[in-house]
């Protein structure tokens, strides 16, 4: 029998189930039956609140993104007074290193592959998203540990760059060239006064792209 819920109940059981079985099984091989038959509840139920399985997957990102949002101020809550440099590196090796962060990429990096929510995410990172790097960035020009007259371009095409260019399905690589491109953006950030991409970091990054992408970055050119 169906269970009764409100309609947030409802929605978050909706949206905490699809993410569960998106990851178990893939975006694709998942059905509105398998959703329904897991959380016990109706098809009648589902499209009360969603109109198809793309825009429960929107919104199961959606409250992913908010839920990365409240871990970042978390983590800046926790810094102090550190200096804007110090902010970025910290957020970028807590970012890479956190499972939270990154609890739907492997849903993502099948969304990754179509030109329409490559074309709305890059919308989202320099409408929405580069605005809080922006910020932090002005507190670093502020201290005196960064140096541009660009902290809002410096934002936007940072996370274009690291997040579209440096990603191998968007544009085919192998390891040698996701190599190239992290090193010669580490180069680029470091010569506009945005050194914050060190080492070590570069290391995690590459770890986690070849984690999504295993095939991509194995295949020569």
């Amino acid at each position: 029998m169906a269970k009764k819920h409100n309609s947030q109940e409802m929605i978050e059981t909706i949206l905490s189930v699809s993410a569960k079985l998106f990851l178990e099984k893939g975006f694709d091989k998942t059905s509105i039956k398998d959703i329904t038959e897991t959380a016990g509840i109706s098809k009648g139920a589902i499209y009360h609140h969603f109109q198809s399985k793309d825009e429960i997957l929107n919104a199961v990102t959606e409250m992913q993104a908010q839920n990365v949002e409240n871990m970042i101020k978390g983590w800046l809550s926790e810094m102090g007074s550190c200096t804007g440099k110090e902010k970025i590196i910290t957020l970028l090796h807590k970012n890479f290193s956190s499972q939270e962060a990154h609890y739907l990429d492997d849903v993502m990096a099948s969304r990754i592959k179509s030109p329409e929510f490559v074309v709305s995410y890059m919308q989202d990172m320099v409408n929405k998203d580069s605005a809080f790097i922006a910020e932090i960035i002005k507190e670093g020009i502020a201290d005196g540990s960064l140096i541009t007259d660009y902290p809002e371009e410096c934002a936007e095409v940072f996370l274009l760059l690291m997040n579209i260019w440096c990603d191998p399905v968007v544009f085919k690589c192998n390891h040698a060239k996701l190599t190239r491109r992290l090193e010669f953006l580490q180069h680029m950030m470091k010569s506009i006064g945005m050194d914050v991409l060190n080492d070590d970091l570069l290391i995690k990054i590459k770890e986690l792209l070849q984690r999504l992408y295993p095939e991509e970055n194995n295949t020569d050119e």
